[in-house]
């Protein structure tokens, strides 16, 4: 039974009538009637009864419905897969974004566009910490990543675009003993617990955080996380305090307060993309997300 038959088969099992069925193929009563006779031959069952009045299915054909529906509508999306395809309108665009970061307002527009003008062309979103990130836009499984300036900028594989210009605050329990403060200084935190990133994580945000103490001239009592999510949870259990920048999803939280303070990092919001990325749609992506937003 070629995929013609299936559908000769599948319009009169759906009409449960010959003649609108012919009509809806737009072929002979008789053409019709001789194609559903061929099957039957051909698969050794009556499908149909028919009389002066109507045609009925068999249980047979009632079975054989069921079964030929998926196999017809699988063949009918791989053909319009292939001929997509085939006119270069298919594709898909993987995005890393940072663990914790708000992006939920970046994407609209662009998703808005790509749904008009490329529907056949998916976006897909994950997040991921760090070193997950490069690891993975290395790797060649992400277009592009959303991170911070300060993780990306001296990598010389790495093309980027700030989104955003963020800043660096002090990220701390509501009932810190500065949760009201209207600016601290990294000096203000010498007795408490600052938590920070692994060096397994991200090189640069540890080293610029330590840094910042160093020029304060202060040690200060130090916990590290695996990753920003650790270090978000940490500090709205109270463990210890950190620094985040204002794109962190941590703001929109009652149970911390995000301070202000001199930045020791430029953690402006980036999109960045390997150099020599392939993706035909790279450059149309990067033009309207930086354009929406």
């Amino acid at each position: 039974m070629n995929m013609t038959q299936i559908k000769y088969f599948l319009t009169v099992a759906k009409y449960l009538n010959f003649t609108n069925a012919a009509n809806a193929l737009y072929i002979s009563q008789p053409a019709l009637s001789r194609q559903i006779q061929i099957i039957e031959e051909e698969i050794g069952c009556i499908l149909f009864t028919r009389n002066s009045r109507n045609v009925q299915m068999t249980p047979s054909a009632k079975l054989l419905v069921k079964e030929l529906e998926n196999i017809y509508n699988e063949y009918n999306i791989a053909i319009a897969k292939a001929q997509s395809a085939y006119q270069g309108l298919t594709g898909e665009i993987n995005i890393g974004i940072l663990d914790g970061t708000r992006v939920s307002d970046l994407f609209p527009g662009v998703l808005s566009y790509f749904h008009e003008k490329h529907p056949n062309v998916e976006i897909k979103m994950q997040y991921y910490s760090f070193r997950q990130l490069q690891e993975r836009l290395n790797a060649g499984e992400l277009d592009f990543i959303i991170t911070l300036k300060f993780d990306i900028e001296k990598r010389d594989n790495l093309q980027y675009r700030v989104i955003e210009k963020t800043k660096d605050h002090i990220v701390m329990h509501k009932d810190h003993r500065l949760a009201n403060a209207s600016k601290v200084m990294l000096s203000d935190f010498v007795n408490d617990v600052f938590i920070m990133v692994s060096t397994e994580d991200s090189v640069e945000s540890p080293k610029l955080i330590l840094d910042g103490f160093q020029n304060s001239g202060v040690k200060p009592k130090i916990k590290f996380a695996p990753n920003i999510q650790t270090e978000m949870l940490w500090v709205q259990a109270g463990i210890g305090v950190c620094m985040l920048d204002s794109r962190n999803t941590l703001a929109g939280s009652d149970d911390v307060r995000f301070v202000e303070v001199d930045g020791v990092s430029d953690p402006s919001l980036t999109l960045a993309w390997e150099k020599n990325n392939t993706n035909p749609y790279l450059k149309t992506f990067v033009e309207n997300f930086t354009y929406y937003v």
